[in-house]
């Protein structure tokens, strides 16, 4: 019986690929090559989000490096006051 199957390659051929196929699934190989693929679609979004975080922070970098925009920054964000400036105290 079995040696009528080994003279027909066409179902030799088969029969190791239903094989591969059945052993490749029972290991887990198959779901392991999924995760990963879908792991690298997710990771490829995150460097693409942080690419343009990355952008955005050398922009303020840059502006952090003017010293108007500092002074700018003082005065607004601190309630500091320059030379001549007139400022108004109330009590409470």
């Amino acid at each position: 019986m079995i040696q009528a199957y080994l003279y027909q390659p066409l179902k030799v051929f088969w029969f190791c690929v239903f094989f591969i196929l059945i052993s490749l699934l029972l290991n887990g190989s198959f779901m392991r090559l999924y995760s990963l693929s879908r792991d690298q679609v997710t990771i490829s979004e995150q460097i693409i989000l942080l690419k343009k975080q990355v952008a955005v922070l050398d922009g303020q970098v840059k502006k952090a490096r003017d010293p108007a925009y500092i002074t700018r920054q003082a005065l607004d964000n601190y309630d500091f006051a320059e030379e001549g400036d007139l400022v108004f105290v109330f009590s409470e």
